[in-house]
């Protein structure tokens, strides 16, 4: 090997040193090195996200009724005039508090009253008229004082035979074809919810149905008969009165030494037509019938108002009970006498237990208003408090439930996926009961079961 000389060895190191400091000179004037080119991060895959499971337990899953009502007077008078007009006044408001008696509304009645104010003056006057007649003698003194006697017996005969035993007989009788068509539509519903049942138990039930309905429409007339008769024998006894007012006039004109048939003409006259405008003025106003409270007014000065119309409800103040208004389907789920629970709205610790009173028979009942009977009395609830009302419909007891939301249905296939050790898996299930928050699960899986949802 050819070895270099001294001096080629010099000339080779002088330079590498000149490389070298031409480096550090580039260097210095870009102000840092060279460096590599970024390279990109990945980013990492989103974990899929777990889909919930669910296991399957045993307990009850009860179907229930849910509705809001208001605590309101259990024993309520619905007030209507028996004739149509024009409102005059309105005395009270919603809440107001009234005694028996008490004018709560009228008719445009000015004229009436007036009327009223010129028959008396007739009947004054007539009066007079009378005392000024000719004489008489004792056998007319004693022809009128048989007459007083025999009208004042007719009036005490005509109150006696007073027909409102028979208003009452009709009212139970009403009451009882009401119960009768409660017993006849439960016993259908309950024929058609048969799966197995016959049709003719089927036909039978619907015939027993129609067979109540008829029933109650009859009892129904039988009531509004009587009432009629009722109100008939009203009128009868203030006739009655007036021929007793009638004989006492006259023996008093007797007594006075007056004797004048036409002038007696005049005074009946009179006190009729006072008579009537009384009538008249009692048709055109409405009276508190009890002490209570008011719970409804739905007139106002200057509304027109048709015969019958109800247009006050005056309601005891106690006791009360939960008011509510429910769809007629709904309202016919229930039952009398069903157990519930209540509770004051948005205040649980209030629950108490409470049972259905009454509901509407048919969408044609006049009062359809679902009644709850509940012990909240000692909470001193205003009226219209809002009650929450829970009625239970079906109750399957200790059964197998799971969550409706995890339960598939595909080409009238009902199944569930069931997690086991070796996978997940499809299993068909028969469903029982089902509500809103649970299923009854009757067979396909056990408890204990890992069930995933959608």
């Amino acid at each position: 090997m050819k070895r270099l000389s001294l001096k080629h060895a010099l000339a080779a190191g002088l330079l590498g040193l000149l490389v070298a400091g031409c480096t550090g000179l580039n260097q210095a004037i870009s102000g840092s090195p060279q460096q590599a080119p970024p390279t990109s991060t990945p980013i990492p895959t989103a974990p899929v996200a777990a889909k919930p499971t669910y296991v399957v337990q045993r307990g009850d899953v009860q179907n229930t009724l849910d509705f809001i009502g208001r605590w309101q007077p259990r024993d309520q008078t619905q007030l209507a005039f028996p004739i149509a007009g024009t409102v005059r006044r309105v005395t009270v408001k919603r809440g107001d508090t009234v005694q028996p008696g008490q004018l709560l509304a009228d008719y445009q009645i000015d004229s009436l009253e007036n009327k009223l104010q010129s028959d008396k003056l007739t009947l004054q006057t007539a009066q007079q008229n009378l005392a000024n007649g000719n004489t008489t003698t004792g056998d007319s003194v004693a022809s009128d004082l048989i007459a007083l006697a025999n009208q004042n017996v007719n009036l005490q005969r005509t109150i006696d035979s007073s027909p409102w035993p028979q208003v009452e007989s009709a009212k139970i009788q009403v009451d009882q074809a009401k119960q009768n068509l409660i017993n006849a539509q439960h016993s259908y519903d309950d024929a058609i919810s048969r799966p197995n049942g016959s049709a003719a138990s089927i036909d039978q039930a619907y015939a027993g149905l129609k067979s109540a309905e008829s029933s109650l429409r009859s009892a129904q007339a039988s009531y509004d008969s009587a009432a009629q008769s009722y109100a008939n024998y009203k009128y009868t006894v203030q006739s009655a009165k007036n021929a007793v007012i009638q004989a006492q006039v006259a023996l008093s004109n007797a007594l006075a030494g007056g004797l004048n048939p036409s002038a007696q003409q005049q005074v009946l006259a009179a006190q009729l037509a006072i008579d009537q405008d009384n009538q008249q003025i009692a048709q055109s106003s409405l009276y508190a019938p009890i002490a209570g409270e008011v719970l409804e007014v739905a007139i106002k000065a200057g509304d027109a108002v048709k015969a019958y119309d109800i247009v006050i409800t005056v309601g005891k103040s106690l006791p009360k009970e939960a008011v509510a208004s429910l769809a007629i389907g709904d309202a016919q789920k229930l039952s009398i006498g069903l157990v519930g629970t209540c509770n004051v709205q948005n205040r649980p610790e209030t629950k108490v237990q409470c049972i259905v009173r009454r509901f509407p028979l048919t969408s044609r009942d006049p009062d359809q208003t679902t009644r709850v009977a509940a012990s909240l009395e000692d909470l001193k609830l205003p009226t219209d408090t809002a009650i929450e009302v829970e009625m239970p419909l079906q109750i399957s007891h200790n059964v197998l439930w799971l969550p409706p939301s995890v339960i598939r249905t595909f080409q009238n296939r009902t199944f569930v996926i069931v997690r086991t050790p070796d996978g997940e898996r499809q299993q068909d299930v028969t469903l029982g009961l089902t509500t809103t928050d649970r299923d009854e699960i009757k067979s396909g899986v056990k408890e204990g079961d890992v069930v995933v949802a959608p």
